[in-house]
């Protein structure tokens, strides 16, 4: 018998030890419910689990986007629901003021109500959440979306269009904000208005807006849409959403309107608007511009006439944003030969009536008079007129830009002419006239500011138009205000009626997004769990086998020491 027994005694040490590791991670599994404690456990189980892991958390952000959505929209469908009551009051209201039995004093009584019930529309509108923020106004949340002028009682919108969008599954989207527009339609887009002046020269020019600087540059020769362009593209560039707009004004110096005794005739080119003073001259210049906004043709020119700031002249402040019409100028020969004459714009051609006998047109005025009275002339796609040296038969197309028909001219009987067409798609001067009669003769200069060139504004916003009337013009004081205020109304309730339709089918949306959200977290967990949580009865198996190994391996320790013993009692 050797007395050495370091073997049994290492044995049994890495017996125990092994035992020991198997029970602490038996306990560690028990005790923390997971069947993986460190990434050691098993790396391949942990990238699944992981990726389970993260799949549940964009769960719980998609739960918390649809509940934020469900509660906004809720409170959306609340104000609107609200709202269509108001509207259902006015026009129970307007239908009352509408009957012309109705006496003045009780109108009077119900445009109280009425106005009280358009304040609380307004009220509604700028409706805040539970946090303090304005639900219609776009994503400008902490802006009062709606503000009345306490002067003019008109509602301007001082949020945005701006949509944001929430993700509520893995490839669906909900727009989260609401433009104030869409459901208080309409109101006018607050904008901000900047009148530029001074691009007589060439080189870079800049302009601040709120806190940037906006610069282009020009070259010669200078044009009007040259620098639209130069504009626009700096604007776009600092982001802003703008429109550019070029104001072109042409003034008038009148003469003396005392002395008008005969036809005074403004035009733009297309419409004329006249107004006869034989008999009976104007008082003042005020007299002059009232008989001119009075004519029944006035609101079809291409221009507003208005006085200007130095109160002696008048000016034509064109409407559109292009005042550039093109023009074909013909040189129209001996007008005295002709025998006859076609016109066409490519479309439409018409034959005027010359004068027999080889006499021809005695003048330009004749043969543009001759001409007009044409049959089909209304449908040719510019008027004629005579041209500004006198001499010249002009072609000014009805719509504004450059034109894709051609135009024609056509005269015979002429020799050794030729008749001639030119075309000028960018006309230095404007085609606004004004002639005023003073016995017999022609008063009136016109002077034209270079087709807006020194004078060019844009907005930081466009304004937005809408088709109905502002809901605060809506008036019962008489009978036809209140009758007109009715369609009004309607088309009010139409549209909350449409947004409020349009909620419910979010609310459903979401509905069914939360159902399948739901399956897709139960089915996750479910696979998370397989592969995260401890085997409480395996696990339990497994420590008590470790155990068992460990108490036996310390009964084997023990025995090895009795081992010595023994060899200590044979040489006794």
């Amino acid at each position: 018998m050797k007395i050495s027994n370091s073997f049994l005694f290492d044995q049994a040490t890495k017996n125990i030890q092994t035992a020991q590791s198997d029970v602490a991670k038996s306990r560690e599994k028990i005790a923390t419910g997971k069947s993986l404690v460190r990434p050691s456990d098993d790396t391949s189980k942990l990238r699944s689990i992981e990726i389970l892991k993260s799949q549940q958390r964009k769960i719980e952000s998609y739960d918390k986007s649809i509940n934020f959505l469900t509660d906004r929209y809720k409170l959306e469908d609340s104000v609107l629901s609200s709202a269509s009551d108001i509207l259902i009051r006015l026009k129970s209201l307007a239908i009352q003021a509408a009957n012309d039995t109705m006496a003045t004093a009780d109108r009077d009584i119900i445009a109280v109500e009425v106005k009280n019930l358009r304040d609380e529309l307004v009220s509604l509108g700028n409706t805040r959440d539970v946090e303090g923020n304005f639900i219609f106004s776009g994503s400008k949340t902490e802006t009062q979306p709606f503000v009345v002028d306490v002067m003019t009682g008109n509602v301007s919108y001082a949020g945005d269009n701006r949509r944001l969008f929430a993700a509520v599954s893995e490839s669906r989207t909900i727009q989260s904000n609401t433009d104030g527009t869409e459901i208080f339609q309409p109101v006018e887009r607050a904008s901000r208005t900047y009148e530029l002046t001074g691009f007589d020269s060439e080189g870079t020019h800049n302009f601040r807006v709120g806190e940037s600087v906006i610069e282009f540059d020009v070259s010669a020769p200078l044009d009007q849409n040259q620098i639209k362009s130069a504009i626009s593209s700096s604007l776009e560039a600092s982001q802003f959403s703008s429109k550019v707009v070029v104001k072109s004004t042409d003034t008038i110096t009148p003469g003396t309107v005392t002395n008008y005794d005969g036809v005074l005739t403004v035009s733009d080119g297309i419409t004329t608007v006249t107004k006869d003073y034989a008999g009976t001259s104007p008082a003042d210049l005020d007299a002059v511009l009232a008989d001119i906004r009075a004519h029944a043709n006035y609101g079809n020119l291409l221009f507003t006439v208005d006085k200007a700031a130095n109160g002696t002249q008048l000016e034509y402040n064109w409407k559109a944003d292009e005042t550039n019409y093109q023009v074909e100028t013909v040189t129209v020969g001996t007008l005295g030969s002709y025998t006859a004459l076609s016109i066409s714009d490519g479309t439409t051609t018409i034959t005027p009536t010359v004068p027999g006998g080889g006499a021809g047109y005695a003048s330009v005025d004749a043969a543009v008079t001759a001409i007009k009275a044409a049959t089909n002339y209304a449908n040719l796609g510019f008027t004629v007129a005579k041209a500004y040296n006198g001499t010249d038969i002009e072609f000014i197309w009805k719509t504004t830009g450059d034109q894709t028909a051609t135009a024609t001219y056509a005269a015979t009987g002429v020799t050794n002419e030729a008749i001639a067409t030119s075309t000028n798609k960018s006309p230095a001067a404007s085609r606004a006239t004004y002639t005023a009669i003073d016995g017999g003769a022609t008063l009136g200069a016109i002077t034209t500011s270079t087709n807006g060139v020194n004078s060019l504004g844009y907005y930081t916003e466009n304004t937005n138009t809408a088709n109905l009337i502002n809901l605060t013009q809506v008036n019962i004081t008489t009978m036809v205000q209140a009758g007109d205020s009715i369609s009004i109304i309607d088309a009010a309730l139409d549209k909350v009626a449409q947004m409020r339709s349009d909620l419910g089918a979010i609310e459903n949306r979401l509905a069914y997004t939360v159902s399948n959200l739901m399956n897709i977290a139960e089915k996750t967990a479910d696979a998370r769990s397989r592969l995260d949580d401890a085997d409480y009865a395996l696990e339990s198996a497994r420590l008590a086998k470790a155990q068992v190994i460990q108490q036996a391996g310390t009964q084997m320790l023990a025995q090895a020491n009795q081992l010595t013993q023994l060899v200590l009692d044979l040489l006794r």
